[in-house]
């Protein structure tokens, strides 16, 4: 499953860290500037994450900040 993700005031430590305390496992893992105040995050996670985990992965990334994203690509 991918995700792209836009962040405001966030980081890949940030995104790690996140998917270390929902028990995720990551595949790969990019991160690319979309402004000054913006960076965009592409994540792979493997196929054997629970989808529970993986919702409340989503979910938790949009609580940090109101601006930022996370879509499935």
């Amino acid at each position: 499953m991918r995700f792209s993700i836009n962040m405001c005031r966030g980081s890949l430590v940030d995104i790690i860290k996140l998917a270390e305390e929902k028990s995720l496992l990551i595949e790969s893992i990019e991160q690319g500037p979309i402004n000054d105040d913006m960076v965009n995050i592409k994540i792979k996670l493997l196929k054997d994450n629970e989808i529970h985990s993986v919702d409340s992965f989503v979910n938790s990334i949009k609580e940090l900040n109101s601006l930022n994203t996370c879509d499935i690509i």
